[in-house]
């Protein structure tokens, strides 16, 4: 080598030298030209689609705000809020619909200031999304339109966006909410259609929207290279060598990067004005450079054919000088022969494999460890380049990496193999070893060949992936197990946290670290004092601990905490692991036993009164009567002026007060009869309205309010006489002085949703009678009581306690229901819901004027079982002038009916008797006496001729007690068949 020509080797380095130089400028200025065309062009779709989609967004809340300033549109959508008629209703969907069709929206919905759906296109019912509430709590706070986040909730196919417009009812600041729009755009009619389009073809090239989402770039449009990614795809805040991180973050302009594919791009960057959306324009820097590299392709094959041409002139210049060459080769070879000799025996004894090479990188040497991992004996790989002996790959890219031997011979340095590589064996077998190579220099320094030592780590490596996935493994346990975790240092301060703990938090582990442990408690001097002792050893660790902690929003949430102390070898404490379990289901659950385990208490208590009053409504009945009768007799044979007489009156003042109280008894077990009729409310409360102002002081107001076009109910009219009465009654009681009384009835619908948020009420169609007043309200204790049996907040000698338990018997007897709200000092508002009537044909009979009783000349028998009473009825209709026939039994009345010879016009009978009841008597009877009519008295029926409270079509009852005059009134009437 040292023989060639100097002034042939100078200029053959210029040549090359020139032609390197030349190749890299002109290399150089086309990818800086390639590069400046991409960006200019990026940054140009990038700048439309940012400025097309700000357009769309105005236009949309520009629609709204239009929306909005519609005061009729507004005010007949308020009018339908308050009265849902269906034409109204028609005329708000055909809007709807023209709305749709104009701009494309996915459904129309009309929202109560609540947040619940009203009307819709697609008929939806069920609660809006969480998003699309937010969106209308700021649009109504705010009073301006408001555009949704992308998202999708439940049943959603893909993500949407969601225009609220509030509706405002009146001018100015003193607007009320009426309700709002809330418009669902479906993104793929031409938001997505915009985002993914790119003016010119490509391989490569798209344009993404994406916005932040907590530590997280959350990409809002399907990708061209990935399906499926809508709200799905997030990437964390820290690899921000991703543009869309970038952007997130505040960068704008033209940037280099990987996407989330990993690939080099060039990205555009800009943010979408006025929203939180950010627009990615990107290209894979590889198609950019393509036709880059076609031409730089074409250089280097000039500049190959150049050097080629430069290297057969040397090789001419090259073959004067051969034999010298050759000859030193020679001596070289004969060199390396020797010093082969003298450290071969040192080389094939060490346990490392070692292989040795030339100058030229040709394998001159395999120990037996080296011929073990390579494959190749000594006699195969001598001669060989020794890349083929020794092939090596990165275990991670599989690619080839480059020989160490090739490194030495350029540099002449030690080199060593980095991390991750492959030994390639000859039977293919691959072993991870640590290698390095070392330069051999001969006597004049020069590099005669390289030496390599390297050594299989299989053993080390497969011990370390074993730790490695030991604590991986321990780390996927701590962080994914369904309690929080904490770890504390030897000052209360949290050194380690898992992701369960961040959650029920709610905050990021940046947050945390470091701070103290009880600075998320709620008793935070309590809660320190307690680590702190634990922490000193005062204290053992916790079991069992009930806390709360403060979430980052401000809300609470209960936990269990379990601590365990953490030592040092020496036995000092270093600090506490504590596991924390949120519990707030669990309370919830408790909670809600307790209120379920309350309401049955309240409705056994109800049942067992009610059985009570059932069972004891017989016998007192029949005692009251025989009482009242006798004492109606006593009076009509005495003189007026005799002073008992005012003793007598008093008496069936008395039983006649006692009376009403089986009754208001029975009524609260909803066991009273009662003979139901198809009514309207609005009539029945006109009738009664003179008879309830009467009840109350002058200087109280009532008004009244009845509803337009209500609904039929089906009920006894005397009930409603009861409720209002009652009702009207406690309102005067509870009001001092001036005030007001207010009555009101409207048609009511509960659909299943608001029935499964409000305990005790039931879906359907109903009519309420609502009663409020100005009076002092009740506490919540008080509410809790009102309709038990015999509790009042009266004075002694005001009240019974009996008038809210009979409201409620009736209410619950015709299968409605009742909700009361009140409070201390804002008056009471008592709601009764009545089942609606499909039968519209109600009671239109006139009442008629009381006729004056016409003495009897017809034959009764009367059937009591009660001495005393039987000859109380007895006395009375002879009184009337009737022929009668008594008897305590009923064997007795079939042998009275066998024996008499004249006509039985009316049997009298008692329903609940021994031997049989009044039913089975009369259908006995009359099979003998078919002309025979019947009357039953009784104060409880047993369900003999009622079905569930409700008197059977066609039959005549008296209820117990009575008064004489009414007996003698009712056996008329039924005579009469009136």
């Amino acid at each position: 080598m040292n023989a060639i020509p100097r002034w042939l080797v100078a200029a053959f380095c210029l040549i090359f030298l020139l032609l390197v130089i030349g190749g890299g400028w002109f290399y150089r200025g086309q990818k800086q030209r390639v590069k400046a065309a991409a960006e200019d062009n990026l940054q140009a779709i990038a700048h439309i689609k940012v400025a097309q989609i700000a357009q769309w967004r105005a236009e949309h809340l520009a629609d709204a705000g239009e929306i909005m300033a519609r005061p009729f549109t507004v005010e007949r959508i308020a009018r339908w809020m308050a009265d849902p008629r269906s034409e109204i209703t028609e005329q708000i969907l055909t809007w709807f619909r023209s709305m749709q069709e104009y701009h494309h929206f996915h459904d129309i919905l009309l929202l109560d200031p609540l947040g619940r759906p009203r009307l819709s296109l697609s008929g939806r019912t069920n609660p809006i999304h969480p998003e699309a509430l937010r969106a209308l709590a700021a649009a109504l706070r705010e009073r301006r339109p408001v555009l949704t986040e992308f998202h999708a909730g439940p049943g959603d196919q893909v993500p949407h966006i969601e225009v609220v417009a509030p509706l405002f009812s009146g001018t100015g600041e003193s607007a009320k909410p009426v309700g709002a729009l809330l418009q669902q755009i479906d993104p793929r009619h031409f938001l997505y259609p915009l985002v993914q389009s790119w003016p010119t073809p490509s391989r490569s090239a798209e344009t993404l929207l994406v916005r932040r989402d907590g530590t997280t770039v959350l990409f809002l449009n399907d990708l061209r290279h990935q399906q499926g990614t809508a709200l799905s795809l997030r990437i964390p805040l820290d690899r921000e060598e991703v543009p869309a991180v970038m952007a997130v973050l505040g960068r704008e302009g033209v940037v280099n990067g990987k996407d989330y594919r990993g690939i080099e791009v060039l990205s555009a960057l800009k943010a979408v004005p006025n929203s939180t959306w950010f627009m990615v324009a990107k290209i894979d820097a590889e198609e950019i450079l393509a036709d880059w590299r076609f031409v730089s392709s074409l250089i280097l094959i000039m500049i190959v054919g150049l050097l080629a041409a430069t290297a057969a002139v040397m090789g001419m210049a090259w073959q004067r000088y051969a034999k010298t060459h050759y000859r030193t080769l020679y001596l070289t070879e004969t060199t390396l022969r020797r010093q082969e000799a003298r450290y071969a025996t040192t080389l094939m004894s060490i346990g490392d494999g070692v292989i040795s090479t030339d100058s030229e990188g040709r394998v001159e040497l395999l120990n037996p460890v080296a011929e073990k991992l390579t494959g190749w004996r000594q006699e195969e790989a001598s001669g060989k380049d020794v890349s083929e002996v020794f092939r090596i790959v990165n275990e991670e890219t599989r690619q080839g990496v480059e020989s160490p031997v090739v490194r030495v011979l350029r540099e002449g340095i030690v080199v060593g193999l980095a991390n991750h590589t492959l030994l390639i064996a000859r039977d293919g077998r691959e072993r991870p070893i640590a290698d390095s190579g070392a330069p051999i220099r001969g006597e004049k320094g020069a590099i005669t060949g390289v030496v390599l030592v390297f050594r299989d780590q299989s053993e080390e490596l497969a011990a370390l992936r074993a730790l490695r996935e030991s604590e991986e493994r321990y780390r996927s346990l701590y962080d994914e197990a369904p309690v929080g975790y904490i770890e504390l240092d030897s000052e209360g301060r949290i050194a380690k946290v898992n992701r369960q703990e961040l959650k029920t938090l709610g905050y990021t582990a940046e947050e945390v670290l470091g701070r103290h442990a009880w600075s998320f408690a709620v008793e935070k001097e309590e809660a320190e004092a307690l680590i702190t002792a634990k922490l000193a050893g005062d204290r053992p660790p916790s079991r069992n601990l009930e806390r709360a902690h403060r979430r980052k929003d401000g809300t609470t949430v209960p936990v269990i905490i379990d601590d365990h102390i953490l030592k040092d070898a020496e036995g000092r404490i270093t600090g506490m692991r504590s596991t924390i379990q949120d519990i707030t289901e669990r309370k919830q659950a408790e909670e809600e036993k307790e209120r379920l385990q309350a309401q049955l208490l309240q409705a056994q208590k109800m049942e067992s009164v009610g059985r009570l009053a059932g069972g004891v409504a017989h016998d007192f009945n029949n005692m009251l009567g025989i009482i009242i009768g006798n004492t109606e007799l006593a009076l009509m044979n005495s003189d007026p002026a005799d002073p008992r007489c005012k003793n007598l009156q008093d008496i069936s003042k008395a039983g006649q007060r006692s009376a009403e109280i089986v009754r208001q008894l029975l009524a609260f077990a909803r066991k009273q009869i009662i003979n139901p009729k198809v009514l309207d409310l609005n009539d029945k409360v006109q009738e009664i309205i003179k008879m309830l102002r009467r009840l109350i002081e002058e200087e109280i107001e009532m008004r009244w309010s009845p509803g337009k076009d209500l609904w039929s109910v089906r009920m006894d009219p005397a009930q409603i006489d009861q409720i209002l009465a009652n009702l009207v009654v406690n309102s005067r009681d509870a009001i001092s002085g001036i005030g007001i009384i207010a009555l009101e009835t409207e048609n009511t619908v509960f659909d299943e949703s608001y029935c499964r948020e409000h305990a005790g009420t039931a879906c359907g169609e109903f009519v309420l009678l609502a009663v409020s007043d100005t009076g002092s309200g009740m506490s919540r204790e008080v509410m809790e009581k009102i309709f038990d049996p015999f509790f009042t907040t009266k004075e002694i000698g005001r009240g019974t306690g009996l008038g809210l338990a009979t409201v409620y018997g009736i209410v619950k007897q015709n299968s409605g229901f009742i909700n009361v709200y009140s409070e201390p000092g804002q008056g009471t508002t008592f709601k009764i819901y009545l089942p609606r009537s499909r039968d519209e044909e109600g009671d239109r009979r006139v009442e008629e004027p009381p006729r004056t009783l016409s003495p009897g000349t017809e034959t009764v028998l009367v059937v009591e079982d009660e001495e005393p009473l039987l000859k109380t009825c007895k006395a009375v209709l002879e009184e009337q002038g009737y022929t009668v026939l008594a008897t305590r039994s009923p064997s007795g009345a079939v042998s009275l009916v066998r024996e008499h010879a004249g006509e039985i016009h009316l049997l009298v009978t008692d329903v609940v008797m021994p031997e049989m009841n009044g039913r089975q008597l009369a259908e006995r009877l009359q099979a003998v006496r078919p002309s025979m009519k019947c009357l039953f008295m009784s104060g409880y029926t047993a369900d003999v001729i009622v079905h569930h409270g409700v008197l059977e079509e066609g039959v005549q009852f008296i209820e117990k007690p009575f008064a004489g005059k009414a007996l003698a009134q009712k056996v008329r009437e039924v005579l009469d068949g009136r």
